[in-house]
């Protein structure tokens, strides 16, 4: 009845303890005297081989922390935690690297159907189509909207607003397309259905560098004290960027 979220009781369990954990994590992240060029240092750390590290992605109110890699369009890429995703209508081979904090950067991670792992927690109800499918037609969501999602590179951390989510199928690439104005795109799989992806959609609503970005943004980075969410021990096992894991690779 848990695994498969009958009644939303998965949801209801799970909810609560994500709140704790999340105010026990803010709590180390208030105490922790770790200084902005360490933790920049760990974002951008290449903690594997073959891939290129882009920075990360928080998305503080799912309890969301993924390191993100350059590659959405392989199993190794994807199970490093998130990547960036740049093969669209218009560029299909993906020959343009997306850059944070201008046009249409594409982000895509798993959803594992745990309501915890990579980007499972922003699929409103774990296990269920609804309100993404309904009597076979594509839908969308409002429930994230106004949620912030930050990205963090070597130059700085950008603030983005979700704005909405809608359904298409696993072929549909066009939500990729390049724009002039500066979103993020994030591309997740439905569940049960998984031949259908959800999209996130968001707004860059500010940029700061290191240097002057809040503290309360520059802490959501803080992986000293902060736990990943990329792995699951029965899909891609392997060491956490985060507390729970190397600790930025501030661990020996």
């Amino acid at each position: 009845l848990y695994q498969k979220n009958v009644a939303g009781i998965k949801t209801a369990i799970l909810e609560p303890i994500h709140e704790q954990e999340r105010k026990t994590a803010n709590k180390k992240a208030a105490e922790d005297t770790t200084s902005r060029a360490l933790i920049r240092k760990m974002v951008m750390r290449n903690a594997t081989k073959n891939f290129e590290k882009q920075g990360f992605v928080a998305i503080p109110s799912r309890n969301i922390l993924l390191p993100i890699y350059n590659d959405a369009y392989s199993d190794e890429g994807l199970n490093l935690g998130a990547n960036y995703a740049n093969k669209s209508e218009k560029d299909p081979e993906g020959k343009q690297k997306p850059v944070m904090g201008q046009g249409n950067y594409g982000l895509a991670a798993h959803n594992f159907n745990d309501g915890q792992t990579g980007f499972s927690a922003l699929q409103q109800t774990t296990n269920n189509d609804s309100p993404y499918l309904q009597d076979g037609k594509l839908k969308g969501s409002s429930w994230l909207n106004g949620k912030s999602i930050l990205l963090a590179n070597s130059k700085g951390i950008y603030r983005y607003e979700i704005t909405s989510q809608n359904t298409v199928s696993s072929t549909e690439v066009s939500v990729l397309n390049p724009t002039k104005k500066a979103q993020l795109t994030i591309i997740s799989c439905l569940f049960p259905s998984t031949t259908y992806r959800i999209i996130t959609h968001a707004e860059l609503k500010k940029t700061y560098t290191w240097r002057n970005a809040p503290e309360k943004l520059v802490s959501e980075f803080n992986l000293k004290v902060r736990n990943t969410n990329a792995r699951v021990s029965w899909w891609n096992p392997g060491i956490e960027e985060g507390a729970n894991g190397d600790a930025g690779g501030t661990k020996k």
